[in-house]
């Protein structure tokens, strides 16, 4: 009777992962999309304070399809999402600017980061901050295109995994310990930029957005018709 019951409060409870695709609420919003004006119309959250965490997870999933739209899809996407897609033709700049937004606004406040604060593994940190550096690579080039220039690797461990920092990573930590008034030491290395926000707060988790010239363009233009409107 106590293994029942005990597996009948686990059903209850429902899915619950750190995951893009890991809670009932992400999950059920999967299932709700069937073009992309559905979602379009979940990323509204950019200007707001209060963001619920069943907000926040469709946010996180609407990245989910921005970031698979620009060929840089999540392992885990549903496969019934994946096969959508590729039919939503050409990914403008203002859905792409307006995923970001709405993702970093999730990562900065909302009762889903509270719930994370109170959970204190580090391993949404770590998933979002995956999401924004998928969402940071290029637009990836179909198959057939000329391959590009290989991004320069770097072998030399993290301070947090202990692992080769890899492709193109070269975030680097610089830590001063104040050991008395006038004594202090200095520390510095390498860091996944995943790692570092994984051990963080996740109030204090750090966003590394880029911008290539385009996007940086597009963002400077809609600020120029902010101010002036």
């Amino acid at each position: 009777a106590c293994h029942n019951n005990a597996k009948q409060e686990e059903a209850d409870m429902g899915a619950w992962g750190a995951g893009s695709f890991e809670n009932d609420a992400a999950l059920d919003y999967v299932g709700e999309i069937g073009d992309l004006s559905d979602v379009e119309a979940a990323l509204k959250v950019a200007g707001v304070e209060a963001i619920d965490a069943d907000e926040a997870s469709r946010v996180i999933v609407a990245a989910e399809c921005v970031a698979a739209m620009r060929g840089h899809p999540h392992g885990d996407i549903p496969a019934e999402l994946a096969a959508q897609v590729p039919g939503w033709g050409k990914l403008s700049l203002a859905l792409f600017n307006q995923a970001r937004d709405n993702l970093s606004a999730v990562m900065s406040r909302g009762e889903l980061l509270e719930l994370w604060v109170e959970e204190g593994s580090g391993d949404w940190n770590r998933a979002v901050t995956d999401l924004m550096e998928r969402l940071n690579l290029p637009q990836a080039k179909p198959k057939k295109a000329v391959k590009e220039k290989s991004k320069t690797p770097n072998p030399s461990p993290c301070m947090f995994c202990d692992k080769p920092m890899g492709d193109g990573e070269f975030h680097m930590l610089d830590v001063t310990v104040h050991e008395d008034e006038i004594s202090s030491s200095k520390r510095g290395g390498w860091v996944h930029l995943q790692c570092l926000n994984a051990a963080l707060h996740p109030r204090h988790m750090i966003q590394n957005w880029q911008f290539d010239d385009e996007l940086l363009e597009f963002v400077m233009r809609k600020l120029k018709e902010e101010r002036e409107g």
